[in-house]
């Protein structure tokens, strides 16, 4: 959602439609958020993915996870390296395996081949320097 260094509306109204967010106020939340994304940039990405790691999702919630981080990246019709970056490095710390991944990405992907967001990425993977400087300018002042 923001390793583009935006957050597009399209991309906050698929996170406003999950079942678990409908009527609470999001903006508080998100903004908190950005905040902490701008204090520590590469280290907060790094704490999330080390949550997802260490977390004891069910196979379900996994590929909700993964669903969900997908149905965002395209939400906006724009896919970017980034996004694809991060998802992968989401992907990495998923025990569920790519078949079953497969059957929930949509098949009207705007990815033209949707095994893509399952390929090995290039760039390492502790290497957060992509997103060094695309959290500076995120806000959610149009949303």
């Amino acid at each position: 959602m923001a390793c583009d260094g935006d957050i597009a509306t399209e991309e906050l109204d698929v996170i406003k439609g999950l079942s678990d967010f409908q009527g609470i106020d999001l903006k508080p939340i998100l903004d908190g958020y950005i905040r902490q994304l701008k204090e520590e940039g590469g280290k907060y990405l790094k704490n999330y993915l080390d949550e997802v790691r260490d977390s004891s999702l069910s196979e379900k919630e996994e590929c909700e996870l993964a669903r969900i981080a997908i149905k965002t990246i395209e939400a906006d019709q724009s896919v970017e390296y980034n996004e694809v970056a991060f998802f992968k490095k989401i992907r990495k710390r998923l025990k569920v395996s790519d078949e079953r991944l497969l059957e929930v990405i949509p098949e009207d992907s705007i990815m033209p081949d949707r095994e893509d967001y399952l390929m090995p990425d290039i760039s390492d993977e502790n290497d957060f320097s992509l997103w060094a400087d695309s959290f500076n300018n995120i806000a959610l002042e149009n949303n």
